[in-house]
Formats: C-alpha cells, structure tokens, sequence
C-alpha cells in the first residue's frame, strides 16, 4: 500500500466528520494518519470554507486543550457533489 496524497487525507477527515464533530487525536484513529498530518489538513479545509476548528480549552476527557472540527454547510455540498 502506497503513501496516501493529501486529497484523500481530507476527504477522509471530511468523511469523518459528516455525522459529528471529532477531535484532531480521535481523528488521527479514524483517518490513521498523524497529529501533524491531520492538523495541516484540517486548517487548509478550514481555509477553504469546509470545516470550522474550535479551540476547547478544557477537554472533558482528560481537560487539557484541544480542539473540535466540524463540517460545515459548504463541506456537506462538496461531500454530496462527489456522491457520498
């Protein structure tokens, strides 16, 4: 299996996200790829209008920081456009 190009990162964390919103370390589990990887990503859809990222000052799983992404209505069109 070959590296994965950047597209299908954030595919993947758009597919992740569809249903409800996800931290960037439950959406390093799902897509399988790392902090960094998922954090780049997340903020290039954020640029483009996709998905919002939200500062969580306090975490309720272990009240550290971090920080929620969730889909936006512009991101659900795209994700229907391409028939998902």
């Amino acid at each position: 299996m070959g590296k994965r190009g950047s597209y299908e990162i954030k595919k993947s964390i758009l597919m992740a996200v569809r249903e409800k919103p996800a931290s960037y370390a439950e959406l390093e589990r799902k897509v399988n790829t790392g902090f960094r990887s998922i954090k780049n990503n997340s903020e290039e859809l954020s640029d483009y209008g996709y998905i919002t990222v939200e500062r969580v000052e306090r975490d309720p799983a272990n009240g550290r920081p971090s920080f929620k992404v969730k889909i936006s209505e512009s991101g659900r069109s795209f994700l229907n456009k391409k028939g998902k």
